[in-house]
């Protein structure tokens, strides 16, 4: 089970203790752990004082200006979380609960943030190790951004040792014609205490569809499809269409309909006949899109999305057809070969991607949407990509304090990641036989 994964080379001194392994969806009895806090006489980092607000004023122009320049890999930014004693306590007792705090990106602060911790399985860390956060501008403040920006998502790269995978992952994708995030790179403090390199994601989110779609097209229902976690019992559940689960999918963004647009899918999917599976989704499905977006999880190796692990994926219903579509979330699974972890590209696990690859016309359709990907993606460009990048972040790298992974280690991944990129077509051509 992927949600399992102990990535090869990391450090072994997890915050979260895995009990036995073991496939399966909901019920699985797998269990996480986390450690139990002494906060009764904890000294606490650095400044704890209120920072001072000096968000810039809201411009539209100018949002989309900074935005543009936050979100590219080739500058490194500086990213402040400043907690009172009362916040940084509760976060340390319970990190997925909002706290308020303060966020200085570059200089410019906004006070009154909600701060979280994020992650699950395999990715998760408490506050005195290097954590994932999440910042939401506007979870105390109604309406409050930062250079229009609602959610500062930042990735602690425990997993993924090269710190680059989320930045080729995305940048594949997008090269793909897919909708997803932009990424770039922060140096992150608490308090005033180094936690080191950060990987920034975009987060999808209100602003987010604003951006990449016009008018009303930005106004459909989005929603989570990342597998659910009971952090009290170990259990986890995936989610996918036509498995009872319609109800679990989380809207993000949108106009809750009790999920009746998630539960067409599923129904469509059940009710389907031996041969009529993709005639039955068209009127529901942009069939081009999801194709499309499978061939990209293939090329970069996503063995933790939907169509390998029905995890990590949002999906989107786009107002002006009603169809739904597909987003890519979280590569920290990602670049790995499937034979390797006991999967196949050739043999899905997700309904929808099963099911059409079981239909011979919808198969010939996705082997073609895969010689499609191989002609959009720009290996040479991302290569190029990489290279800047691995210069850019060698020294932050080196120096990050709370890097989980040795500094060795994390050049052996990026270079592994080059030889990925480099020989990619050549193998994803032999899977399909083209």
């Amino acid at each position: 089970m992927l949600l399992l994964l102990v990535v090869a080379g990391c450090s072994t001194t997890s915050v979260i203790s895995l009990g036995g392994g073991g496939g399966g969806g909901g019920g699985s009895t797998d269990t996480g752990v986390v450690a139990e806090i002494d906060t009764d006489e904890e000294i606490l980092p650095g400044d704890t004082d209120t920072a001072e607000d000096t968000a810039p004023p809201d411009d539209p122009a100018a949002n989309l200006a900074w935005q543009e320049a936050f979100f590219v890999d080739t500058v490194i930014h500086e990213i402040e979380i400043t907690l009172a004693e009362d916040s940084y306590r509760d976060l340390r007792r319970d990190g997925h609960t909002y706290v308020s705090g303060d966020l200085t990106i570059n200089g410019d602060t906004v006070s009154n943030v909600g701060v979280r911790l994020r992650g699950k399985i395999g990715s998760y860390r408490e506050l005195y190790g290097k954590p994932k956060f999440k910042i939401d501008m506007s979870e105390y403040s109604s309406g409050q951004r930062i250079h229009g920006l609602k959610t500062v998502l930042l990735n602690n790269a425990v997993v993924d040792c090269s710190y680059l995978k989320e930045n080729i992952g995305y940048a594949a994708f997008r090269n793909a014609g897919i909708t997803a995030s932009r990424t770039s790179f922060a140096r992150v403090t608490v308090n005033g205490e180094a936690y080191g390199l950060y990987v920034v994601v975009e987060a999808p989110d209100g602003e987010f569809l604003q951006d990449r779609f016009e008018g009303a097209e930005a106004e459909g229902n989005l929603y989570d499809g990342k597998y659910l976690y009971d952090w009290n019992t170990g259990n986890y559940t995936l989610l996918d269409f036509d498995s009872g689960v319609d109800h679990l999918f989380a809207l993000e963004e949108g106009v809750d309909v009790a999920n009746a647009d998630i539960a067409a899918i599923s129904d469509a999917a059940h009710d389907a006949g031996l041969g009529e599976f993709a005639a039955a989704m068209d009127p529901l499905l942009d069939w081009e899109q999801w194709r499309l977006s499978w061939a990209v999880e293939q090329w970069t190796g996503h063995l933790d999305g939907y169509q390998m692990n029905r995890n990590n994926y949002r999906v989107y219903f786009r107002p002006s057809d009603g169809k739904m579509t597909y987003m890519p979330f979280d590569f920290d699974y990602a670049f790995l070969a499937d034979g390797g972890w006991g999967v196949w590209w050739t043999g899905p696990s997700g309904n929808l991607a099963r099911s059409c690859i079981s239909e011979r016309a919808c198969r010939a359709e996705h082997v073609a949407s895969v010689e499609t990907m191989l002609s959009r993606i720009d290996a040479p460009g991302l290569r190029t990509k990489l290279d800047e990048m691995m210069a850019l972040i060698h020294d932050d790298v080196a120096d990050d304090p709370r890097r989980e992974c040795s500094a060795s280690q994390a050049w052996s991944y990026q270079d592994a990641l080059a030889q990925w990129i480099d020989g990619r077509e050549a193998t994803v051509r032999a899977t399909w036989g083209l």
